[in-house]
């Protein structure tokens, strides 16, 4: 039982860290639609007529409760009802049209009772302050008279009911004998003129049911809008909103975003390589060699992990020529080529890149080589193998054979006899044959080149390559009995997860990476066999 609760709250736990990188990736979008809403807000708020409420306050007498008299001389005594029966009074139809009779219009008006006692709050709106007041005063004073006057004409009409009763009465009186039924008669009849008497008494003093505590000023301030409230309410409504299309997105978004998604999308081939952003590379058209430029940067650091662990696949599986494809374009493969042999050069090893990207050769601009004379050149007996290969200028170990003039058959080229041999000869002078080739996906170079080498390595880069893409291309070279020993993803930043955070950076940049690979100082090390510098000179 412990250790599944231990995995059930590991699982909560990952899938609470998954949710946090999802709203670190998508908090521009989370920033722009709450931006959004709360300007909308304010907006509307600023352009909107300011409404103002005044309030009047009505106190009901508490002999309006205690007897309330109607036409058949019943009488009410429930203080919470006669509240909720004033405020219909407040609202009726007589009432509103004493109302627009003294201000010429009966605007809506809201009554509410205050709490649990016998006082109605009476509240009009408009957006001119003193006509708000003016309406809600109106309400309240209409309200006081034609209580008033239902107060006394009820009183008038039971005092009329019990004069017409003692008029009955003295009629029986008249006619009734003397004796015991005269003197009861008489008795009564002296009640009910006491009872008469009373209620012509109470009409005379009393001044109706209602009274006015608090009349209503003009306000200084509108009751709508109110902006800093909107501003409040429409920043939890666009945060909300915003996180909301934040996971949408990512929902949507199929393209692979760090090593979990690779690994799955390709069927479990390991991934051997992650290798970070570097910040710097702004111009990413320009080529670049990190390992040269930053040798002590996270991501030199990470191209040196991808080579121990080719070094340590080629312990099992003997590994001498290896080729780097991709998916598509734009995903790094000759930038991950380029930095890959510099870090075998540095660990010892005689590398040579050769270019069989015939249709579309970059990898010649990572070391400011000449295009002109390559591995085509060789295959069509034009120059030499020898003659063909070029040396990488202050880089010991590194040799490029470029691509050479672009073919108009690049794939029977590649699938030639003549192909077979140069690799061979290249097999036997060198320790690794790194060879840049085609995506996968667009042309059959790649597939035709996976069964001329010993290992191949696919390239994605995160937030470009698709997963539908990334299983797509396993899946082909698959079909060709490709010697897929893993797959490498560029470009992961620090919000995705990954074996180790690579912005532990105890390294800096010795100099812009921006400088032509020409003209920067080289970082030839003492182990590289070629001349130390100034610089690293213990």
């Amino acid at each position: 039982m412990q250790v599944q609760d231990s995995a059930d709250t590991a699982a909560t736990e990952f899938d609470l860290r998954d949710y946090l990188r999802v709203l670190k990736r998508r908090k521009v979008p989370i920033v722009l639609v709450t931006g959004f809403v709360i300007v909308i807000a304010l907006c509307v708020s600023y352009v909107q007529t300011p409404v103002y409420s005044a309030t009047a306050q009505v106190l009901l007498q508490n002999n309006s409760t205690d007897f309330l008299f109607n036409s058949t001389g019943a009488v009410q005594a429930d203080p919470a009802r006669a509240v909720q029966d004033e405020i219909l009074v407040i609202k009726s139809e007589p009432v509103r049209a004493a109302v627009k009779q003294r201000i010429g219009s009966s605007p809506p008006i809201s009554a509410s009772p205050v709490g649990q006692t016998n006082a109605i709050n009476v509240s009009a709106e408009s957006t001119d302050p003193a006509q708000a007041a003016t309406v809600a005063n109106t309400y309240v004073n209409a309200y006081i008279e034609y209580r008033r006057t239902q107060v006394v004409n009820d009183t008038l009409a039971a005092a009329e009911q019990i004069q017409n009763k003692i008029a009955d009465l003295q009629k029986q009186i008249d006619a009734a004998p003397g004796g015991a039924q005269k003197d009861a008669l008489v008795q009564a009849q002296s009640l009910f003129k006491q009872k008469r008497d009373e209620l012509q008494v109470g009409s005379a003093i009393r001044t109706g049911e209602a009274q006015l505590v608090t009349s209503a000023s003009a306000p200084t301030s509108p009751v709508r809008p109110t902006p800093a409230r909107n501003g409040m309410i429409a920043a939890v409504a666009g945060l909300l909103l915003g996180v909301g299309i934040a996971f949408l997105l990512d929902y949507l978004d199929d393209s692979v975003k760090n090593k979990e998604d690779l690994s799955e999308a390709t069927g479990g081939l390991p991934v051997i390589g992650l290798i970070p952003v570097v910040s710097e590379w702004r111009a990413q058209d320009e080529a670049q060699v990190v390992s040269v430029a930053a040798p002590k940067s996270p991501a030199a650091e990470a191209y040196r992990t991808l080579r121990t662990a080719i070094q340590f696949i080629g312990l099992e599986h003997p590994t001498t020529i290896l080729q780097v494809t991709s998916a598509g374009p734009q995903e790094g493969k000759s930038t991950t080529l380029a930095n890959l042999a510099i870090a075998l050069a540095r660990a010892g090893q005689e590398v040579v890149v050769v270019c069989c990207d015939l249709r579309r050769p970059r990898i010649h601009d990572f070391f400011e080589l000449d295009n002109s004379v390559g591995f085509t050149s060789v295959l069509l007996g034009k120059v030499s193998l020898t003659g063909a290969v070029q040396k990488v200028p202050s880089q010991a170990r590194v040799s490029l054979l470029a691509s050479g003039p672009l073919p108009p058959n690049p794939s029977e080229l590649l699938s030639s006899r003549r192909t077979v041999e140069v690799l061979g000869l290249l097999r036997a002078e060198y320790d690794m044959v790194l060879i840049d080739s085609p995506p996968v996906l667009p042309v059959t170079d790649a597939l035709v080149l996976s069964g001329l080498v010993d290992a191949t390595v696919v390239v994605s880069v995160a937030n470009g390559t698709t997963r539908k893409e990334a299983a797509r291309t396993i899946e082909l070279l698959r079909q060709v009995d490709a010697p897929l020993i893993g797959s490498v993803l560029n470009g992961v930043r620090s919000d995705s997860s990954y074996g180790y955070d690579y912005d532990y950076q105890y390294y800096q940049y010795e100099q812009s990476p921006k400088a032509p690979l020409g003209k920067r100082k080289p970082f030839a090390r003492a182990d590289d066999g070629a001349k130390p510098l100034p610089a690293e000179k213990k």
